[in-house]
């Protein structure tokens, strides 16, 4: 793409520095410096000056419409340039932004979980304490027989067991 550009360059620069084709009168004249040729021959002299002057004003336009087409050529690269960059910063700040909200969205999550860890711990906890507090209960009142018992104790364990559980799995959040 840059070679191209640069060739289109080269030539544009080329065309200016060799002489402009002119047509005046149905009659082909070529303008270099301040030497007007027809036909290869220089014919400066043989041109009144009223003739001369409109084929030097005509090829001064040529050359000055040649130069703007150059000027716009490059203000259109500058333009393409620009949008291109504008949008790589744009993907890049999407990409950014995408980041960022991938990481608050774990963030929430984990805030989810350690909130639901708690919560089952207070839940876990809470059994625990009614299981422990009626077994106390019932054994201070003698209404436990030994196979009562001995399940009254089995389900407080289990309860005890589901507390540490919760307590171990909130310390690892």
């Amino acid at each position: 793409m840059k070679s191209i550009i640069t060739l289109i360059i080269i030539l544009l620069g080329i065309g200016f520095t060799f002489a402009q084709e002119v047509t005046l009168d149905d009659k082909k004249y070529q303008v270099d410096d301040k030497t007007i040729l027809s036909n290869g021959t220089d014919v400066t002299n043989a041109l009144n000056e009223e003739q001369q002057q409109k084929i030097y004003d005509l090829a001064e336009e040529k050359q000055n419409a040649l130069k703007q087409i150059e000027l716009e050529k490059k203000a259109s690269e500058k333009a393409k340039k620009q949008a291109e960059k504008q949008a790589k910063q744009l993907k890049k700040l999407e990409k950014q932004q995408k980041k960022t909200q991938k990481a608050l969205k774990k963030k929430e999550n984990e805030i989810a979980k350690k909130a639901k860890a708690e919560k089952q711990l207070a839940k876990a906890e809470k059994e625990a304490k009614k299981a422990q507090s009626k077994y106390e209960k019932l054994s201070k009142k003698g209404k436990l027989s030994t196979e009562d018992e001995a399940k009254w104790l089995k389900k407080i364990e289990k309860l005890n067991d589901k507390v540490a559980k919760a307590e171990k799995k909130l310390k690892k959040l």
